[in-house]
């Protein structure tokens, strides 16, 4: 009887070949599926970029997208996250503005080359200019950083703390 090595191989490996492919792809899939998640919430938070979610989703980068083909997305990441850790990002008045307006360059052109690598037709330009965040929100953000630093001022620096009274005047009737 003579046994036909290649049926026998055919039947046990392709099965397993079969099995392994389907992994590979779904694999593959979710990889996909999370790269799109960290563009679309980096898209939605960039109006609002202290947003946890929005810093969780840049954190995911280096894990998402490596690889040669995403080469440019990192470098454009790294230039970023340098930017975002200069000494210059805590300073006020003229140079902070010139670092913001650097900070928006920079994660524009990590924004693109993520729409790029994902092949979504973003602009930079839309990127920059198309995102929506009321007006209300700023001003309460800034309002509580007024009342953090007032509070760190008193307790690290021991501020005094203006109190000013009213005296009523009790009318009878």
């Amino acid at each position: 009887m003579q046994v036909d090595w290649a049926v026998v191989f055919a039947t046990i490996a392709g099965p397993i070949l079969a099995v392994w492919a389907s992994e590979y792809r779904q694999s593959n899939k979710q990889v996909k599926e999370n790269r799109h998640k960290l563009f679309y919430t980096l898209m939605s938070t960039r109006a609002t970029r202290l947003n946890p979610a929005h810093v969780e989703a840049l954190n995911q980068i280096d894990f998402l997208f490596e690889g040669k083909s995403f080469a440019q997305v990192r470098e454009s990441w790294a230039l970023y996250r340098k930017h975002l850790q200069s000494p210059e990002s805590g300073k006020l008045g003229e140079a902070f503005n010139v670092w913001l307006s650097k900070s928006t360059d920079l994660f524009a052109d990590l924004l693109h080359e993520i729409s790029k690598a994902l092949s979504l037709p973003f602009s930079k330009s839309y990127i920059i200019e198309n995102s929506y965040r009321p007006d209300a929100h700023l001003y309460e953000e800034i309002d509580s950083q007024k009342m953090r630093k007032l509070i760190l001022e008193v307790l690290d620096n021991g501020r005094p703390i203006n109190i000013r009274t009213i005296n009523e005047v009790k009318t009878e009737t």
